[in-house]
């Protein structure tokens, strides 16, 4: 009985052993599949696997034998299964900004123009944000457009773009902000004339990242992406996927690179 109790405590502190190695310790060599997930945004992220966002994720991990497997979820959702589930590893179309209990790599995959959109002639007197004070503002839920103690409008979030222009077009909205390629599909999608609808551009650009589960198999992938971004941007690979998609934008810190 004694030999045999010794065999159990020996099997379980092997165990435990083995549980620390696995989760405290990622061999690189180990880590043959990584997941990513985004919602669908055009050029950047489609159902089929293909987009600008998509292609950069696969040219940093699948050189290295590890299969990037990509997923369509709403953006509110998608957070939720990286930062508190961590049903995937990462998201991409983050903000270094975000409260979620994720991690990020040093390097923006992407740089996002927020644009306003309004009903005339709402959009005529347009000053900025100042023109947003006691209005009713609304964005796509769980985004962070305008951090919350420098808003003074009454917010109202909605689950996908099209509801947000329903919602607008209703009046039930005074402005609608998302990324202008966002808007420029949905104005061409759902036939929005120019002349009903004003488009203005915020003053400036914010980068977005690819932002990780706070776990240590998120950490080595995170240190992965960090030295293969740089080698990307000097062989031409990074900047040829912008010019193959057509759309984004190269951060300042990846152009910086390129001059280095």
């Amino acid at each position: 009985m004694r030999l045999i109790s010794l065999f159990v405590l020996s099997l379980m502190s092997c165990l435990s052993l083995a549980e620390d190695v696995n989760f405290t310790q990622y061999q690189r060599e180990h880590i043959k599949s990584m997941s990513v997930v985004a919602p669908e945004w055009e050029g950047y992220t489609h159902k089929d696997g293909s987009g600008l966002y998509w292609d950069i994720i696969r040219a940093v991990y699948e050189p290295l034998g590890i299969k990037v497997k990509t997923r369509i979820v709403p953006w509110n959702r998608a957070v939720k299964m990286v930062s508190k589930y961590r049903t995937y590893n990462a998201i991409v179309g983050e903000y270094l900004s975000s409260e979620e209990p994720v991690i990020f790599p040093s390097y923006p995959i992407d740089v996002e123009f927020m644009t306003v959109l309004s009903k005339l002639p709402t959009g005529d007197d347009w000053n900025g944000l100042k023109s947003l004070s006691n209005m009713k503002v609304g964005w796509i839920k769980d985004y962070e457009v305008i951090e919350a103690q420098d808003r003074d409008f009454t917010l109202i979030e909605f689950r996908t773009l099209e509801q947000g222009l329903k919602m607008l077009n209703s009046g039930e909205l005074d402005y609608v902000l998302d990324d202008w390629d966002e808007i420029a599909a949905a104005i061409q999608k759902y036939d929005l004339s120019q002349d009903v609808y004003i488009e203005n551009e915020m003053p400036q650009g914010t980068d977005l990242y690819a932002a990780f589960s706070d776990d240590n198999l998120s950490r080595e992938l995170i240190k992965i992406y960090n030295e293969r971004i740089p080698k990307l941007v000097a062989n031409g690979e990074l900047a040829a996927l912008y010019k193959k998609w057509d759309t984004g934008v190269m951060p300042d810190m990846l152009k910086n690179l390129a001059q280095q």
